[in-house]
């Protein structure tokens, strides 16, 4: 439901903060819980979700595309405001068609929160973005869609020399290689040019024997990330619609909530 990465980006909520009292934390994540319950499959009711949207978002709410999801989980929440805004990194699982082959994968989403009426709600801001909060395509203007926009803050350094040493927002290499005859690991690594911290994650067709992790997932401004991509051939495990490890296959390293997407190619030789 919710934007794929596409939403908010807050400099009063990504600033330093001190942690949250328990019991807000807990009120958060229940009603996070709550409001994304109505999106998974099999439960699909965004009508039921209204309850969980603040009052001056509802029109938006009605009116927007809604996503359907496997599954979803809570990865961070960032609060402001005295505890009485949060953003939210949510990552949702859905499934989609990818050349041919039914695929699941995970959809990183940065969502506002804020306390209406005693109540965690869901909201947004109409000047951070530009697309619809769940998942659909955004309105160019005149009445044709585009790709999800986001309006990052203007952030003046305190240093006029940092922006000369600020680095590029990407990764280190857009191709890599695993041999398909042994145990086999390499690693990507990604480096936020950004002012603010992101969240990343990876996008992509699941392969048999094939896994990643990352060191971070939530990224500092101006830090990095370390993708290790695996491959075991004597994992056999996974469904029969499985890709096979064999060829050139692409992954997309996902950033939000710039919504930036950097590929990375994994490449399966045969063994000879």
């Amino acid at each position: 439901m919710i934007s794929r990465a596409c939403l908010l980006f807050l400099p009063l909520l990504l600033a330093a903060q001190e942690q949250a009292p328990p019991e807000v934390d807990e009120a958060l994540r229940a009603r996070v819980t709550g409001f994304y319950h109505y999106f998974v499959e099999g439960s699909f009711s965004p009508r039921k979700a209204e309850g969980f949207v603040a009052e001056d978002t509802k029109d938006y709410f009605y009116n927007a595309g809604k996503d359907k999801f496997l599954s979803f989980k809570i990865d961070t929440i960032t609060y402001g405001d005295h505890f009485t805004k949060a953003l939210v990194m949510v990552i949702g699982k859905e499934r989609k068609m990818v050349l041919g082959h039914v695929v699941d994968m995970d959809k990183p989403m940065a969502t506002r929160w804020k306390i209406e009426d005693g109540m965690w709600c869901w909201t947004y801001d109409p000047g951070d973005i530009a697309c619809t909060p769940m998942g659909g395509k955004c309105g160019s203007g005149s009445g044709g869609s585009a790709e999800p926009a986001l309006k990052p803050p203007v952030v003046v350094p305190k240093d006029p020399a940092a922006v000369v040493r600020k680095a590029p927002m990407g990764i280190d290499k857009g191709q890599v290689t695993l041999g398909t005859s042994e145990p086999g690991s390499v690693q990507v690594v990604f480096t936020n040019g950004a002012e603010g911290p992101v969240q990343v994650g990876l996008d992509g067709p699941s392969v048999r024997g094939f896994s990643y992790t990352w060191d971070q997932t939530s990224v500092p401004g101006h830090g990095t990330a370390v993708l290790t991509l695996k491959y075991d051939p004597a994992d056999k495990s996974g469904p029969k619609d499985v890709w096979d490890a064999k060829g050139k296959i692409m992954f997309r390293v996902v950033v939000a909530p710039f919504n930036r997407m950097f590929p990375v190619y994994v490449v399966f030789p045969t063994p000879r």
